[in-house]
């Protein structure tokens, strides 16, 4: 789907804001600054476009309708989709760190490395100053392993007599996993020790809202697509059909979201309340550019425009932006002399845009399509399943 193709871009591209905006000083600097800093709500679009992908198969499973899904098929998609780029970026940020010394070679030893190469640095929250981003991979290789044994314990609890009723205790079990991340987001206020109430805040538990967001987008969809609607209310219909009006209450919940009320901007530790205001703010931003991306008619739009090309390129790099975004800074304020905090914020943004376009252009066609195309041409395989890109 063209729109969510976008929507990984954008996603991607939030990120990449975030961090220019912190690296050069631009985060703590007036309503600009807020929003470029909680650029951040990128990994919410992130986590709930996974969620939404991949329960997919559970959910019209739930629903009655045909859905055939292997796990050893999952798994090696998900290997195939992630691990790649991955271990060619991370070759990269050790190669950076090896050369230009200083920060950059502050954990440069095997351990490290050891456990980047099973992405666990989000649980050690030891990692690289140009490959920090990636603690959300931890979090999204956890969640890739928990959801079919989620999909399988929620089975039973959420069938029902009909495929209406059976989709509405879904929402109801996505909306208990909601709360129970939120509450896993206030609790990081009230632990004594820094270091486990930032491994809690980063992890899937603590992020479970967004997943469950995404989830829930595809309850919607599903059983709308099986002639089975959640609700007939006016106000689902228009919101299924007010792409405009979803992006105008995005862009509002941004704003709000780039004051205090979501916490500091910069490392400053949050507290309870801030972190559960940041995690609800930017999963209803995350769930409104979801909708956007999945309007009725608008992938179809797009497929007849002349934005079809560009939209589906950018979604195809968008992950190797996402990896290779912060190397790129760190290189270009090595090379260029930028002094950290106070370097020019429109051309680093620019530049760090571009370079990392590049790169990731080189990562996709040589690498990330080539053993993606493989994996999904694997004998046996069942059906094809979604692999998001990004």
């Amino acid at each position: 789907m063209l729109g969510l193709d976008l929507l990984r871009a954008v996603a991607a591209w939030l990120v990449l804001l975030s961090h220019v905006a912190f690296w050069t000083g631009k985060s703590s600097e007036g309503v600009v600054g807020g929003l470029a800093a909680r650029g951040e709500l990128g990994v919410a679009v992130f986590f709930a476009l996974s969620a939404f992908l991949l329960s997919a198969p559970f959910v019209r499973r739930a629903l009655g309708r045909p859905a055939r899904w292997s796990l050893g098929t999952y798994l090696v998609r998900r290997a195939a989709r992630i691990m790649p780029a991955y271990l060619l970026a991370l070759a990269g940020v050790v190669a950076a760190a090896a050369v230009l010394g200083g920060a950059a070679a502050d954990v440069l030893d095997v351990p490290t490395v050891l456990v980047h190469l099973v992405i666990g640095q989000g649980w050690t929250g030891r990692t690289f100053q140009s490959f920090t981003q990636t603690w959300s991979l931890t979090t999204e290789v956890t969640f890739y392993l928990l959801l079919p044994l989620a999909a399988l314990l929620l089975a039973r609890p959420t069938r029902a007599a009909t495929p209406t009723a059976t989709a509405r205790r879904l929402l109801a079990a996505c909306g208990v996993v909601a709360v129970v991340g939120l509450l896993g987001q206030g609790l990081t206020g009230l632990l004594p020790n820094p270091d486990p109430a930032g491994v809690l805040g980063t992890s899937a538990a603590g992020h479970a809202a967004w997943f469950a967001l995404g989830t829930a987008v595809t309850v919607v969809i599903e059983a709308e697509q099986a002639g089975h609607p959640v609700t007939r209310r006016p106000s689902v219909e228009f919101l299924r059909t007010s792409p405009g009006t979803l992006l105008v209450l995005a862009g509002v919940l941004w704003l709000v979201a780039s004051t205090d009320v979501a916490g500091p901007r910069g490392l400053e530790p949050a507290s309870g309340a801030e972190s559960v205001a940041a995690e609800a703010l930017y999963g209803l931003v995350a769930g409104c550019l979801l909708l956007v991306a999945t309007t009725r008619g608008l992938t179809e739009l797009l497929t007849d425009s002349p934005l079809a090309g560009p939209a589906r390129w950018l979604g195809d790099t968008s992950y190797a932006v996402f990896l290779w975004h912060v190397l790129v800074l760190q290189v270009s304020f090595a090379v260029l002399d930028l002094q950290l905090f106070a370097a020019p914020f429109v051309l680093t943004l620019v530049l760090t845009t571009v370079v990392s376009l590049g790169l990731a252009h080189l990562s996709w066609s040589l690498l990330e399509r080539p053993v993606l195309a493989r994996a999904h041409r694997r004998r046996h395989a069942p059906a094809p399943q979604p692999a998001p890109r990004g």
